[in-house]
């Protein structure tokens, strides 16, 4: 009996560390000790905390707090331009919070619930005035200059209503909005050029034969397959557009000047419990990247920020639902400065949350920056070392497997692939590596399929010698029989 109780006392305990340890879906709120990433097969990993909470950005202007804001743009000379929606301005703040200036365009035409604010390279601001659908372009200081409302043009269908949300600006002027399924592409003179950025549709067989044997009242009834919507963009250093689009898989796209996506196609992020407990997919509401590459991705249902590398890695994921500092009620917008520091908006809040990489992520940044840049030496020095300090962080064995792919060591780069669980690129070391073994022992490979087709050959001439003296073995005994 008292075996039995200590074995019993052993299986609670075990069954409650496994409770600790284990990670589901959903399950992992990181904040201020640890973070995570995502791995291959979506599962998740604890990894050291990524970004330390530095301070937050709150309190009034002019007497007012913020009001449900929508958008956050840090300029390139570190300044933040809010957009106060529910107040109808736009805040414009040095980069510890202190106001310089408040727009309200009372002038001209007051704001009307503006949910989009951009700074071009010159320093004009311009501002999605959702409500009152139009765009309008100010000084640095203000000054109202332009206003652009629906272009006049054929090519805009009626059933398209110009209430612009979020929108970029080009080095050379031109103008992406946000609308619909697409980006409506306008000049500073207000002239329509066209829609960018409109995902393919894949090919449906049902689609096909409904468009072939259908009537017209027929097809009206049946509801047609849309592309996903996106639901916010950024302008990145390198000239290419960068947005997220709420929808089963590819959320995150890296889009070329001809519209062409070359971001992974694959899964990004998570699915969590909400708050009625119910699994759902993640939501993105804005995306920002850095000088280097590295995007953030701003996700409401978890209330989580999830950073990629340009490959699509899962970098680290930090963040989470709660009140204290480094959590989120509601963030709808991400920026990053060009020191590295990180600016989350949180909407209910009314408030800005500046998070700073810790040493662990600076690491991380600069390893990645110089694989980026073609320092491969260097490169895998510095993942080495985050390795032998962190052996269980999957990128570290991601990167140090596609260094020593590039430099032919195609078993090392095997045994790290395995590590990360990387399939694909373990497959493609591996053929690799049948590829180079073929090729530097040609001469014996050759040698020896030449000898084994002798073999062969002689092998089916004497069972053919067999096979003729049985033949005629069993004739002479059925002659025999006769």
């Amino acid at each position: 009996m008292r075996f039995l109780k200590r074995m019993a006392s052993l299986m609670l305990i075990l069954v409650v560390l496994i409770g600790c340890f284990s990670t589901t879906v959903g399950a992992i709120n990181s904040g201020a000790e640890h973070s995570y990433m995502v791995g291959e097969d979506y599962d998740t990993q604890i990894i050291p905390k990524s970004y330390n909470f530095d301070y937050v950005i709150s309190g009034t202007f002019n007497g007012v707090p913020l009001s449900t804001p929508q958008d956050l743009f840090v300029s390139d000379a570190g300044e933040l331009y809010i957009a106060d929606t529910g107040n109808n301005r736009i805040i414009r703040t040095n980069q510890r919070g202190e106001a310089i200036g408040i727009y309200t365009n009372e002038a001209q035409k007051a704001f009307n619930g503006p949910r989009g604010v951009f700074v071009d390279k010159d320093g004009y601001i311009y501002v999605a005035d959702t409500n009152n659908k139009r765009l309008v372009k100010m000084t640095a200081d203000g000054e109202f200059v332009k206003e652009i409302v629906r272009p006049d043009s054929d090519l805009i269908s009626d059933d398209i209503s110009f209430e612009p949300t979020k929108l970029i600006v080009c080095d050379n002027g031109l103008i992406y909005v946000i609308v619909g399924k697409e980006f409506m592409s306008i000049t500073q003179d207000n002239e329509f050029l066209g829609f960018f950025g409109a995902e393919d549709l894949p090919f449906s067989l049902s689609n096909m034969l409904v468009n072939m044997f259908a009537s017209d009242i027929q097809k009206q009834k049946l509801t047609k397959k849309q592309p996903s919507a996106y639901s916010n963009f950024t302008l990145g250093s390198d000239g290419l557009v960068y947005a997220v689009a709420n929808k089963t898989t590819g959320q995150i796209k890296k889009i070329t000047s001809v519209g062409e996506n070359i971001y992974k196609e694959q899964f990004y992020g998570e699915y969590v419990f909400n708050q009625s407990n119910v699994l759902v997919a993640p939501t993105y509401a804005d995306i920002a990247v850095n000088d280097n590459g590295i995007i953030f991705v701003c996700e409401t249902n978890s209330r989580k920020i999830y950073q990629y590398d340009r490959k699509g890695n899962s970098v680290s994921v930090f963040g989470g639902e709660g009140v204290a500092e480094g959590y989120f009620s509601m963030p709808v917008a991400v920026d990053v400065n060009r020191d590295g520091q990180v600016f989350v908006l949180d909407s209910d809040r009314g408030e800005v949350q500046v998070f700073t990489a810790t040493r662990f992520m600076s690491q991380v940044l600069d390893a990645l920056n110089l694989f980026e840049n073609g320092e491969y030496d260097q490169a895998y020095e510095a993942w080495y070392e985050i390795f032998r300090l962190n052996a269980g962080y999957p990128l570290a064995h991601n990167m140090l497997g596609t260094i020593e792919f590039k430099r032919k060591n195609y078993r090392a780069a095997m045994d790290h692939f395995e590590i990360a669980d990387n399939q694909e690129d373990y497959g493609r070391a591996y053929g690799e590596l049948l590829h180079d073994l073929f090729t530097r022992h040609f001469a014996w490979v050759a040698i020896g399929v030449i000898a084994l087709v002798f073999l062969v050959a002689w092998g089916l001439g004497h069972l053919k010698k067999l096979v003729d003296k049985w033949n005629r073995q069993l004739l002479r005994i059925t002659k025999e029989g006769d």
